[in-house]
């Protein structure tokens, strides 16, 4: 187990890599030429402590081993050499939580709180059709891929984020949106949840697998919650829901009134459906359908209390936790120190750019820092290098992922990056943990590999198209603007790529 409380070890292995000591994996390339050795200034392997002249050589898509740098070029002599120079290797950033196909959405609701941003929003997503969902997932792809990023848990309605994230070479997980409030048409909507699960399993690339995500409390009627886990637990899929995100959805849960229980409804065509008060928290009222396990990805939690945090612990809950977007909509601050404390797997998530903007790691991992010691006014709370392993190693843990990505460690996928430290703002280096919190941000990478294959190198992105990306995503959200001030839209319309009602499915199945 991997500690990220306070005084804790980081390290799962007596002692990490030394300077006498080399990591080689089992899987053994049948010559040197098969091999690739990046070397850097720093290698941060995370489940272990920094190399300095470090390197990593990687062949069939894995890591063979993690070292100095001249002793791996002494053992292969014949690999290729791509040294670095002044520049950090690290683990790719594992992004817990994204809405890839919203990257068209960047600052279209920049100062609305939560509430009403979210009412906004469905207009905003009911305006795409699938084919500029799918434009819209490639520049979010894109993004995360300079950005860092090697592996997404995207949270989708339709299948874009698996084609776009495939074809740029991302790997990741997509959990298929469920939404829902009529019983009425229970076995319609499990019906269409069925249908596109086994399209979204059958199109799914090398690199992803697929989830399923009940939206939230009060997008989704406690039925349909619970068959929607049951059918995930069928079929040993993961799930992952938005729980506890904002006071709107705790006063619709306990008191059955707010926001959630009249504007959202009317706009979702929902205001005859019945609202049922609660009289608990959303993870309380999620606890008694029994649908938490180990298996369940928790987004959010800023509305917790000491026993909802409980119940996450003793269910194995995991959590993706998402600062920018949560201050930036006025929700609040998760009590991140106190989940750590319990032993509730962690990890970090960008969540939307309709909502966070930009997918920067590492502007996630420096507001996830200032205000948790802000709000504990305690330093001691977190310090760079638990930020760089919630954003890591922890959300690899988070996602179930730990076996293969997360860390550099021989035998794992060879997922990683480089981040250029070169510029005057990053001297002189004392730490390079606080190089990467305190100073970094995603214009530093340098270099991104996902499997052995180089993405981005030098700000290029190899085998695509970049400036066609952008300026086609550019043409979708003038049209979606057009869409939108025009009223334009239907809700639940069949032209949508985004959630149908069921009268206007059965137009396009």
């Amino acid at each position: 187990m991997f500690a990220t409380v306070r005084n804790a070890p980081l390290y799962s292995h007596g002692g990490g890599l030394s300077e006498s000591r080399t990591l080689q994996s089992r899987h053994m390339p049948e010559t040197d030429r098969d091999i690739t050795i990046y070397r850097a200034d720093w290698v941060l392997p995370v489940a272990a402590p920094v190399l300095p002249d470090g390197g990593v050589a990687v062949s069939g898509g894995r890591i063979l081993s993690v070292g100095p740098a001249p002793r791996l070029v002494a053992e292969h002599p014949d690999a290729a050499f791509s040294d670095l120079g002044r520049a950090i290797i690290m683990p790719g950033f594992v992004n817990c939580h994204s809405h890839v196909e919203y990257t068209s959405f960047r600052g279209i609701l920049d100062d609305a709180e939560f509430g009403d941003w979210i009412i906004s929003l469905v207009d905003v997503k009911a305006s795409l059709t699938p084919d500029e969902y799918l434009v819209s997932a490639r520049l979010g792809a894109m993004e995360a891929i300079s950005s860092g990023i090697t592996t997404i848990a995207d949270t989708s309605y339709g299948a874009a984020t698996l084609e776009a994230g495939g074809a740029a070479g991302l790997r990741g997980r997509v959990y298929l949106e469920v939404f829902g409030v009529d019983d009425s048409r229970f076995d319609e909507t499990m019906a269409d949840v069925v249908r596109r699960l086994d399209q979204a399993q059958a199109a799914a690339p090398e690199l992803f697998d697929v989830g399923l995500a009940p939206h939230a409390p009060y997008t989704v009627s406690s039925r349909l919650y619970q068959a929607v886990c049951d059918l995930a637990r069928e079929r040993g899929l993961k799930v992952m829901s938005h729980v506890a995100e904002s006071q709107d959805e705790l006063t619709y849960i306990r008191s059955g009134s707010g926001k959630f229980a009249h504007d959202y409804r009317e706009k979702m065509g929902w205001e005859r459906m019945l609202v049922q008060p609660y009289g608990v928290t959303p993870i309380k009222y999620l606890q008694q359908w029994r649908v938490f396990d180990r298996d369940f990805l928790a987004v959010h939690c800023v509305n917790l209390t000491r026993d909802d945090i409980r119940i996450l612990r003793d269910t194995g809950v995991a959590v993706a936790h998402c600062p920018k977007s949560n201050a930036k909509l006025g929700c609040g601050v998760a009590p991140l120190a106190d989940l750590l404390h319990e032993g509730v797997r962690v990890g970090l998530g960008t969540d939307s750019p309709a909502s966070s903007n930009i997918m920067d790691m590492f502007d996630e991992m420096r507001t996830m820092l200032f205000l948790h010691r802000a709000v504990e006014r305690d330093v001691s709370v977190l310090d760079a290098q638990k930020c760089v392993r919630i954003a890591t190693l922890g959300g690899a843990e988070a996602l179930g992922m730990e076996a293969e990505v997360g860390s550099l460690e021989p035998g794992k996928c060879a997922d990683l990056i480089a981040v250029d430290v070169s510029r005057s703002h990053f001297a002189p280096i004392a730490d390079p943990y606080s190089a990467l919190v305190y100073g970094a941000n995603q214009d530093d990478i340098r270099l991104t590999v996902v499997g052995g294959r180089e993405l981005y190198r030098d700000r290029v992105h190899m085998g695509a198209d970049a400036d066609a990306i952008r300026s086609t995503a550019v043409a979708v959200r003038e049209k979606l603007q057009d869409r939108v001030r025009t009223g334009a839209v239907e809700i639940g319309g069949a032209d949508s790529g985004w959630w149908q009602t069921p009268a206007h499915r059965e137009e396009t199945v």
